[in-house]
């Protein structure tokens, strides 16, 4: 279990993305993967229905992703397969981040709950990691595009017919200072009903 940081509201202040050309090429060791699945899998979801699911690519095993993400990209244009160099491309791309997670939401055979419903838990289970990540020193971002999306990158990483696919995250070890962000004031965005 990961132990609860100094201060809570400090790590969601400081999560960033943080883009792949920002990034070490080190590997993130199986252990600290694992503690980050750990945080995911404590997200809340109504009905106790855990639907999250997630694919790890690492080493070698992110060409499996990249391929899968050049085909699903030329079947997006309406082509039967990937250009030789949309491969290579996404290659290169998956190289960039040393780990690579796939993220779907999967519901029940005999769903107790709406898709959406799940959909959202899957959704609290990536912010938790992405906040165990930030604490532990590891940069992420979460990408939500159409290839990461598409029913056949769903079917070629072995996610079950019920699945749907939520995106991919990647992790690795900032090579520079962490973005800083900004937010307006929360003032603009809440109403009080008293």
């Amino acid at each position: 279990m990961i132990a609860e940081p100094p201060n809570l509201l400090a790590t969601f202040q400081a999560r960033r993305t943080v883009d792949l050309a920002a990034l070490r090429p080190d590997p993130i060791p199986h252990g600290t993967v694992l503690r980050l699945l750990e945080a995911a899998n404590w997200a809340p979801s109504h009905g106790r229905t855990e639907p999250w699911r997630f694919a790890v690519f690492t080493g070698e095993g992110r060409r499996v992703l990249s391929d899968a993400l050049a085909t699903s990209l030329a079947l997006i244009k309406g082509e039967p397969q990937a250009d030789p160099e949309v491969v290579r491309a996404q290659r290169e791309r998956q190289l960039l981040a040393p780990v690579w997670l796939a993220v779907a939401a999967e519901p029940a055979e005999k769903p107790k709950m709406p898709l959406h419903e799940e959909q959202w838990a899957t959704v609290c289970a990536v912010q938790n990691l992405l906040l165990a990540a930030r604490a532990l020193g590891i940069a992420s971002k979460w990408i939500t595009n159409a290839p990461s999306m598409h029913e056949h990158t769903r079917k070629r990483l072995h996610f079950s017919e019920r699945a749907h696919m939520m995106g991919l995250i990647y992790l690795g070890y900032p090579a520079g200072e962490w973005p800083q962000g900004e937010r307006r004031a929360v003032e603009e965005k809440v109403r009080w009903v008293e």
